[in-house]
């Protein structure tokens, strides 16, 4: 027994730091951004809670700087302080409120790391199945804490009689399932098992006492709501759940068999639970909430295409997603191979939508799409090219091209054809082509689809510069050449299984942490060394270019990209020691068996705070290589900086690279099928 409970007297708690948190377009923490926010608390005990959009975040110190650093990044959007209120009566007393908080911050980092899982619901019930029979609740009392957490949800509609015995079947499996053996578990998920299970058995101890404020059910069920909220569950799927809780309890003829030991030897059978009941989400409101976000944002401004996104349901074409993630600014994967890397994906819509402002497809055109995946951005083109333009989209794998097929019959989309094959080939029976556009990126120009385009066509494809840096480029014939219309950042999966693949190999840092490297088959290091680099002795060298809030970063990664040996690459992820510039990781130069990331520092000075880059070498040439890095970025800050004009861009191939010229070599790009120049103001 815990000495506190015998006392009567809580243990030590922190006073709990608040802010406010508000992300980019109020659009709330997208999976992306959520996970970038864990990776920056880690080491710090923290909770949080969803609320209007954004989120309440409480941590046990100050976490200002942190957040400021976020909005630098862009990855918030502003965060206020407050005073954290703790529903101390709610949750029982002090003694309860000291236990609920344990639990907060052993489920927090998990349950915001995992924004966007289909599973969050499924994982949620089980962990709160653990806390109920660690408690003692018999099967009655289970469903009484279900009862009591429907109260505090709005009615819903209940299923069919066809459905409702699979449900309850699926919900009551998961209340019996002994949560610590769920199969291939992600790191951590025993860890937090234990503490709903060490959180239920306190409580109960608690009760019985006599030293809760509310009755232990009561109490439970406000663990249900906030758990529920930590994990992103709608209130109306938390409002299904605890239906079917109540039904597997008292309203089937199968008795509901929970256990009161403190595991049960029900295995989980089932990671998703088809609730089969009704909610509140409106594909078509949340469709709108889409579409004006990015009007406000500048990402839509043609009236035929806000008309397009309007109009082309998104989440059809990923129907094994929840609807409410796939109209967040998020890329949701489709197919990974068998390494775990995702090789498929539908574009986040802020990228969709930019790469169809940049093809600018009109009624009547014969477009080509290089990259079907699920096919929905093929069913914006169609929308855009009717009543007599035609879409050719091509995937390299036959079930992709069969899910797309799928998805555009189910759509409507008669105008569009999905067929197997090598986007980089084309379709040249079918050209030529107003529009090529391809939706996956590319080490070089495909020269085979530039015969097929029309003489007054255009071709949109992300093309990798150098390393780990890309553009996606709208291209126009200009004479012999190619002149840019647009030019906006974007990185995309790569071409792959044909003739113009972009051959990418990821190299996972060695020891403790989650870091690792991109790196590309034309640059010059040696993978086996940069497996345990990060364990090598550090050298920093700071700049005294200073970032401040707001301020893009693009034009310094495509400055490097050109002037260093290999150009620069992603290095993501967390670990001791490593000192990345973004939350989510660095930007790093590669010079063969030597390593050297960008960092920060903050300051302040007359102009406010700021933030100073620096560079950290690892490796035998690592104070040279992090001098050169360093040398380089204070070269671009005083010949061109963030305030300059864009730079603009040209492209040749075959013979008719010799045709362009650069004063500084540096910025001519030459690759096996053509010539990039970039042209600095």
């Amino acid at each position: 027994m815990d000495s506190y409970e015998d006392n009567l007297a809580p243990p030590a708690e922190p006073e709990w730091w608040q802010a406010t948190i508000r992300f980019p377009g109020d659009a709330g923490v997208s999976p992306e951004t959520a996970a970038t926010l864990s990776a920056a608390l880690t080491g710090r005990r923290f909770h949080f809670l969803r609320k209007d959009g954004g989120l309440r975040l409480r941590t046990d110190r100050s976490a200002g700087a942190l957040l400021d650093q976020l909005v630098a990044d862009e990855v918030v959007a502003e965060w206020v302080g407050g005073i954290y209120e703790a529903e101390t009566d709610a949750f029982g007393g002090p003694q309860g409120m000291a236990i609920a908080h344990a639990v907060f911050c052993a489920d927090s980092p998990a349950a915001l790391a995992e924004t966007g899982s289909p599973d969050s619901k499924e994982r949620c019930i089980l962990l709160l199945s653990s806390m109920y029979r660690a408690a003692g609740l018999d099967p009655f009392e289970v469903g009484d804490v279900w009862a009591k957490i429907g109260d505090l949800r709005p009615p819903i509609d209940p299923p069919t009689e066809a459905r409702r015995a699979a449900a309850i079947t699926t919900m009551r499996r998961l209340m019996n399932a002994d949560a610590a053996q769920r199969p291939d578990p992600e790191p951590g998920w025993v860890e937090r098992v234990t503490a709903f299970e060490d959180a239920g058995r306190r409580l109960a101890r608690l009760a019985k006492g006599g030293h809760l404020k509310r009755g232990l059910r009561a109490v439970l069920a406000h663990h249900a709501i906030f758990a529920f909220n930590r994990n992103n569950t709608p209130v109306a799927e938390q409002a299904a759940a605890a239906w079917l809780g109540w039904q597997a309890a008292f309203g089937d003829t199968e008795p509901a068999a929970v256990s009161t030991s403190r595991t049960s030897p029900v295995p989980p059978t089932s990671t998703r639970m088809e609730t089969a009941i009704s909610t509140t989400v409106d594909p078509t409101k949340l469709r709108e909430a889409m579409v004006a976000k990015y009007i406000d944002s500048g990402h839509l401004r043609t009236p035929e295409i806000i008309d397009a996104f309007r109009t082309v349901e998104r989440h059809t074409f990923i129907p094994d997603a929840k609807v409410e993630a796939a109209y967040v600014d998020d890329a949701v994967p489709i197919k990974h191979d068998t390494g775990g890397e995702m090789i498929s994906c539908i574009s986040a819509p802020s990228i969709v939508a930019t790469q169809l402002e940049q093809v600018g497809a009109r009624p009547g055109h014969n477009i080509l799409e290089a990259g079907a995946a699920t096919g929905y951005n093929a069913a914006l083109l169609g929308h855009l090219v009717t009543p007599t333009g035609h879409v050719w989209t091509i995937d390299v794998d036959q079930d992709l091209v069969d899910t797309a097929r799928t998805h555009l019959a189910a759509a409507g989309a008669c105008n569009v054809t999905a067929v197997l094959g090598d986007g980089a080939a084309g379709l040249p029976e079918h050209a030529p082509f107003d529009r090529i556009q391809f939706t996956v990126g590319a080490g070089d120009i495909p020269t085979t689809v530039l015969d097929q385009l029309a003489p007054d066509g255009r071709l949109v494809i992300p093309i990798r510069i150098r390393g780990s840096i890309s553009r996606s480029f709208a291209f126009e014939r200009d004479g012999d050449t190619w002149k840019t219309v647009s030019c906006e950042m974007a990185t995309f999966v790569p071409l792959r299984k044909g003739i113009c693949d972009d051959l990418y190999t990821r190299v996972q840092i060695a020891g403790e942490g989650v870091v690792h490297l991109e790196t590309f088959s034309e640059q010059l290091v040696d993978r086996e060394v940069m497996r345990t680099i990060l364990d090598t002795p550090a050298h920093p060298a700071y700049t005294g270019v200073k970032f401040r809030q707001g301020d893009p970063w693009q034009w310094v990664y495509l400055w490097l990209a050109c002037v260093l040996p290999n150009g620069l690459s992603r290095m993501p992820g967390q670990r001791a020691g490593f000192t990345p510039h973004f939350a989510w990781g660095s930007m790093a130069a590669l010079d063969g068996d030597t390593l050297a990331y960008l960092t920060i520092r903050e300051g302040e000075d007359t102009g406010g705070r700021f933030w100073a880059i620096g560079v950290i070498g690892h490796g035998p040439r690592a104070a040279v290589l992090a001098e050169q890095v360093a040398t380089a970025i204070e070269e671009w800050d005083r010949d061109y900086g963030n305030h300059a004009p864009a730079p603009g861009f040209r492209m040749a191939t075959g013979d008719s690279r010799d045709q362009l010229k650069a004063a500084d070599p540096r910025f001519i790009i030459d690759k096996p099928a053509s010539r990039l120049v970039i042209d600095w103001p």
